[in-house]
């Protein structure tokens, strides 16, 4: 079966919605022109007709080179030299990106069609394969799955027992995922709204490349806006958590343990050890070697192996260590 997996796009029927409507309803107050709306993206994969927002000052820079027709942003930003990139002010700009989503994905039901499985399917007892999925060939799926509308497994996957795939969750071919596995819900995204957390909703995929290795009890989030992706030939071992929109390139080793928080990008070829932290909106260069239990709490370049916690490069940090171990004979030797 020839699935062109990786340039799937579900069907979505959108609220279509003038950007003076949509800051009414949210609550805002627009600056620039009254443009159509017909999504919502990531700023940097916007286009003329998007929507997309800033929330964060690690990217107020994008406001210079994003192809959005319109930003929601805080009552107190101050660019507005774009004439062509509208501005919605509000007082809290993820309630109001919550707002927004809620307004423009109302409808978001697709057209119901039965999944399309491929030759030589194989599946255990009690799994459930949903309608608009769509299945290759040689794919077999272990006893008591869930697969949810939109899904898209490539040829000759295995998928073993006890695993859910979330809506909107692509796997390339020859992927395996391990028992246990939890692969598209939604991420921990919360906005506080008169002292009550509310769930940000989760519009964006997972995307899993091929040859991936998937272990036990992982849980991959889909995006918020835009897509979570794991590289071709990644290998991620058991009990590993990847939040939303976290990009993971080619060829990585990631040890058991391992959480990544949202919106980090991995490179290629990068190693991880067992029980590492990684915060959010950070990358890790190519090449690069994460040492165990190390807490990366700020972003490395290419070819860098970093340990400790907070981490830091390996040698650097093996030198202090030495320093410190002699520090109480030289206090002692001192009195």
């Amino acid at each position: 079966m020839n699935l062109f997996w990786m340039n799937w796009e579900k069907e979505i029927f959108l609220n279509k919605l003038n950007l003076s409507e949509i800051a009414n309803k949210i609550g805002g107050v627009l600056e620039g022109q009254d443009v159509p709306i017909t999504e919502i993206r990531e700023i940097h994969k916007g286009n003329v007709g998007s929507l997309s927002f800033i929330d964060n000052p690690l990217y107020f820079n994008r406001y210079h080179s994003t192809k959005c027709s319109g930003l929601i942003v805080n009552e107190s930003f101050k660019e507005s030299s774009r004439s062509d990139v509208s501005l919605i002010k509000v007082e809290n700009t993820r309630l109001g990106l919550l707002k927004a989503i809620n307004l423009i994905y109302s409808n978001n039901s697709t057209e119901i069609e039965p999944a399309k499985i491929g030759v030589n399917f194989k599946s255990g007892k009690f799994t459930n394969v949903s309608n608009n999925c769509v299945i290759g060939d040689n794919v077999i799926i272990g006893n008591n799955c869930s697969l949810l509308p939109n899904s898209i497994i490539g040829d000759n996957v295995e998928i073993a027992n006890n695993v859910v795939i979330h809506s909107d969750t692509v796997i390339g071919k020859n992927t395996i995922v391990q028992s246990g596995a939890i692969l598209g819900s939604d991420g921990f995204g919360t906005v506080k709204d008169n002292g009550k957390h509310l769930n940000l909703p989760h519009i964006g995929k997972v995307i899993i490349g091929q040859d991936v290795w998937i272990g036990s009890n992982t849980t991959i989030d889909k995006g918020s806006i835009g897509d979570t992706k794991i590289g071709n030939n990644t290998k991620i071992d058991n009990l590993i958590q990847i939040a939303h929109n976290v990009v993971i390139g080619k060829s990585c080793l990631i040890a058991s343990g391992v959480a990544i928080a949202g919106s980090t990008t991995i490179g290629d070829n990068v190693s991880i050890g067992g029980q590492v932290g990684i915060v959010g909106h950070l990358s890790v260069g190519n090449n690069s070697i994460i040492g165990a239990k190390s807490l990366v709490t700020k972003s490395f370049p290419d070819n860098v192996f970093i340990s400790g916690n907070p981490a830091t490069l390996h040698k650097d940090r093996v030198k202090r260590d030495i320093a410190l171990r002699k520090l109480p004979d030289i206090i002692k030797n001192k009195n």
